[in-house]
């Protein structure tokens, strides 16, 4: 690969990392600096802009040999677009090798703030691009010269990426071709988030199976990766045990290995381990190479937690935050798996505010939406767990109760009945009397069908719940 197409893909691989909206290398041709290769989302890039040392923070940014970094923004300030186009940050990074050779230019739609983290990231992309300038000016033959070609890096890079959910990210990890990184073994683990023990999704090349291990923080080459979310290269020692993933594994007759924390800002998803057989067999540039893979993996993940966030929150009472009857539509067959067990009983009740509509009317809406978010904070505290709760219509919602003696449940029965028949709630100091209708109605006794059971107990409503024999 010649030079120029070296320099295209870096700058694609760019564009990539960061997310930008433009990235541009600007390359110093006598006083000005010119477009010489950009990735842009734009359609308004101005390809021919010339820009004068010291001219705007392209320009700054050449003069003072300093990169500047303009944050929360909120329009174009690179004068490169012939239109504005809405921006939130903006990097320009001086490519430097002997003398000044150009900028290296990254601006971003999706981002207030460009982490520290990507910040060096960008800037060891920058002092690649300054080596391959250097050697083009130095030694004008480069240009049909044999380069190490990066466009399966590239390639790669983004079809992590554009993976559709967490399943295929850690699939598409453990096929990382050993055409880009040389190794004997891979592992994928994934820490879910607050948990502090982490579990093996992926691997490839060992020779135990590895499904059962637990990762503790802190513990092993993963482990420690995981808390000190830094990578991790070791070169073992034959005589002293290293620990990869837990005390409990079996060696694997790795002489090297690299640790890689998958993470985006603050959000730690997980580590990507890397094994070799030889003690030289990973380096600090196979080190690089894998963050880079390891960054597109955590913007993959990032979105696909994004769509399921937005799928999850579609679902939800937006005054209480319990799931509705839409979720209850979508995910029948995953809350049945997880009511009904064998021998076990399930109590369904419906409550009914049969005059809901007229706190509404008398209190207005806010105080209407705080009386039903305190009743749901009444029944969560007084009810425990396990219990499922959910707003089925505008005013009847329908309580799941499961490992429960008949004794409990009677118990539970007392203590509601006193609080929301007997007695005005008070919110925000408004006593406020609701009326309500009760339905009881048990699995497995009466029905075995998650919506049978919840029309039975809503047929069932009355004054006060159902007596049970």
């Amino acid at each position: 690969m010649n030079s120029s197409n070296l320099l295209s893909h870096l700058i694609d691989l760019i564009g990539n990392v960061a997310d930008a909206h433009t990235t541009a290398l600007f390359e110093l041709k006598e006083n000005q600096l010119v477009i010489r290769e950009h990735f842009t989302l734009s359609n308004h890039l101005n390809r021919n802009v010339s820009i004068s040392v010291g001219e705007g923070p392209i320009g700054l940014a050449a003069e003072t040999s300093k990169t500047q970094l303009i944050e929360n923004i909120d329009s174009d300030i690179g004068g490169i677009y012939k239109k504005p186009e809405v921006l939130k940050g903006f990097m320009a990074i001086p490519v430097i090798s002997d003398t000044l050779l150009g900028v290296l230019v990254i601006d971003t739609k999706t981002s207030y703030q460009i982490s520290i983290k990507l910040q060096k990231i960008l800037s060891n992309f920058a002092e690649q691009i300054a080596w391959h300038l250097h050697q083009e000016k130095h030694h004008p033959n480069i240009k049909n010269a044999s380069i190490p070609d990066l466009k399966e890096l590239t390639s790669y890079c983004r079809f992590l990426a554009e993976s559709p959910n967490r399943s295929s990210v850690a699939d598409r990890l453990t096929q990382t071709p050993t055409s880009i990184v040389s190794f004997k073994s891979i592992a994928v683990i994934w820490f879910e988030e607050n948990q502090q023990e982490g579990r093996i999704m992926g691997h490839r090349g060992f020779t135990h199976d590895l499904s059962q291990i637990v990762v503790h923080f802190g513990k092993g080459l993963v482990g420690s990766c995981a808390k000190n979310r830094s990578p991790l290269l070791l070169k073992f020692n034959a005589k002293r045990k290293t620990i990869l993933f837990s005390e409990e594994e079996k060696p694997e007759g790795l002489l090297s290995a690299v640790a890689l924390p998958i993470q985006l800002n603050e959000t730690l998803y997980g580590v990507l381990l890397v094994g070799s057989d030889q003690f030289e067999g990973l380096g600090s540039a196979d080190l690089d190479k894998l963050s880079l893979i390891v960054s597109a993996a955590a913007s993959a993940l990032f979105c696909s937690d994004t769509k399921d966030r937005w799928i999850y929150d579609k679902n939800l009472d937006p005054v209480t935050g319990v799931p509705n009857h839409r979720f209850l539509t979508e995910y029948q067959l995953a809350v049945s798996e997880e009511l009904f067990k064998p021998n076990q009983p399930v109590y369904f009740w419906s409550i009914q505010i049969t005059n809901l509509g007229d706190l509404y009317q008398i209190h207005g809406v806010d105080q209407g939406d705080a009386f039903l978010k305190q009743m749901i904070a009444v029944i969560a505290k007084i009810i425990p767990s396990p219990k499922f709760v959910f707003r089925f219509s505008e005013n009847t919602f329908v309580l799941m109760l499961m490992n429960r003696k008949q004794k409990e449940v009677r118990q539970l029965e007392s203590k509601l009945k006193q609080i929301f028949e007997y007695n005005p709630l008070h919110v925000n100091g408004t006593a406020m009397q609701a009326t309500m209708q009760w339905g009881l109605a048990v699995y497995p006794d009466d029905a075995k069908d998650l919506f049978s059971l919840i029309s039975l107990s809503r047929n069932r409503l009355s004054p006060k719940i159902k007596e049970m024999a």
